[in-house]
């Protein structure tokens, strides 16, 4: 009718489905190979650990898992260590927002074309892209009690990584190991942001008579929003799993403790005490699954916070 006739799938062929050819099995087989690694290296260990969350284990022995009676989570939910190292992971988180503030700033300074503003992206970076042990290496050179530099500059011999008086130190430690490190790749992701603003809404702000701060807060900020979200994102990841910082940091009895006072003791690091120093793997996949569950909590509020913004717009 009117030549509405509904017309066979082009993909038919004498009304029977085409057949998967070569090029198809090539690309399944190519597709299963990364499948079946992520099952093998990645699906079994989550299961596992899963299961581990109502069982006691001996050791990594998964053949030993005997039901307990949610008797994990009563020792874990009554641990003092345990709510310690939420505080701990959420202070050194605090620093992920600090790089995020401070590669905002020097992304801004650096898209003003600045001379010399190149090499000094690529100095920023430097941090970035150095191996996180060298980096600990050199803070820890750094913040030595003897030959550190920071002594010989205040003229002291403090053990600012095993500091009796303040064991708060370490921490503080951390926080700016990560602060120097971090705001690399946000500025990276900044100015490329910045370049993606469309000059005419800056033009028009000016007939407008907006200053330098209007223009900042009201077109600048909105429009590299998606970034600074993404970058939220990454940050809640990095935070939420510190490891090596802390770790490298306390090399003395680091399958025990953390820090004076555990003052290093991040979640992350505590899942390895608990997982690798006592061997006690039905405890480490408890502190692992509440880890997994704050992270998913802090990054489903980023998202239902990112939908309320885009609507409001």
């Amino acid at each position: 009718m009117l030549g509405l006739e509904k017309q066979p799938y082009a993909g038919a062929k004498n009304g029977k489905k085409k057949r998967i050819g070569t090029e198809g099995v090539v690309g399944l087989v190519f597709i299963l190979v990364p499948l079946v690694g992520y099952v093998i290296f990645r699906g079994f260990p989550l299961l596992s650990s899963f299961a581990a969350l109502f069982c006691d284990m001996e050791g990594y022995d998964i053949s030993s898992l005997t039901w307990n009676n949610f008797q994990n989570f009563r020792e874990i939910f009554t641990d003092t260590r345990f709510y310690k190292s939420i505080l701990i992971t959420l202070w050194v988180y605090s620093a992920q927002i600090i790089s995020l503030l401070i590669a905002l700033i020097v992304a801004a300074l650096l898209v003003q074309k600045i001379k010399g503003s190149r090499l000094l992206e690529v100095i920023f970076f430097v941090p970035y892209v150095c191996s996180a042990v060298a980096v600990t290496s050199m803070w820890m050179w750094i913040f030595d009690a003897r030959n550190g530099i920071l002594n010989a500059i205040l003229g002291t011999q403090i053990d600012w990584l095993a500091n009796l008086e303040h064991p708060s130190t370490i921490t503080w430690a951390i926080i700016l190991a990560t602060v120097w490190s971090s705001p690399a790749y946000g500025i990276v992701m900044y100015k490329a942001a910045f370049k993606g603003i469309n000059p005419a809404y800056y033009e028009a702000a000016e007939i407008d008579g907006a200053n330098g701060f209007h223009k900042f807060f009201y077109i600048t900020l909105p429009s590299i929003a998606p970034t600074t979200f993404f970058l939220l994102i990454q940050g809640v990841i990095a935070g939420f799993l510190s490891f090596t910082y802390p770790v490298l940091m306390w090399p003395d009895n680091w399958m025990q403790t953390a820090g004076i006072d555990d003052m290093a003791l991040t979640l992350m690091y505590y899942v390895h005490i608990l997982g690798n120093g006592r061997r006690q793997m039905n405890l480490a996949s408890v502190v692992s699954w509440v880890l997994f569950v704050l992270m998913g909590s802090l990054t489903f509020l980023l998202f239902k916070l990112q939908k309320r913004r885009e609507k409001n717009e």
